[in-house]
């Protein structure tokens, strides 16, 4: 699928074109608007379609995804957490779980 900019009026996506593209921004692991540009979309589209489809078109085939985590020790007993595309998430240790599972989630809406 060509996904080329074509001027203010692009043409319309299919819903399956739609879930072809999110799949393939759910693999790259990339911020939305980084995907975004690297593809010449509009950001607006990806989170339009994001909400349409929900969370079945975010979640490829291959999901669920994990990654390992290596939990040390500190002092401070604050916790960071590297985010895709390099964003730092640094809790201090009086953070509760609910909290960090809150913030987590609302920034993958993003």
């Amino acid at each position: 699928m060509s996904r080329g900019r074509r001027g203010p009026r692009s043409r319309r996506w299919s819903a399956d074109e739609a879930r072809q593209v999110l799949a393939e921004l759910a693999r790259s692991g990339q911020p939305v608007t980084q995907f975004a540009a690297q593809q010449g979309l509009g950001v607006e589209r990806l989170y339009r379609w994001q909400r349409r489809l929900g969370a079945s078109a975010e979640q490829g085939a291959d999901s669920p995804r994990f990654a390992e985590v290596t939990m040390r020790p500190s002092q401070a007993a604050a916790i960071e957490v590297v985010l895709p595309g390099g964003a730092l998430l640094r809790l201090s240790g009086s953070s509760r779980v609910e909290d960090v599972v809150s913030i987590l989630s609302r920034l993958e809406e993003r």
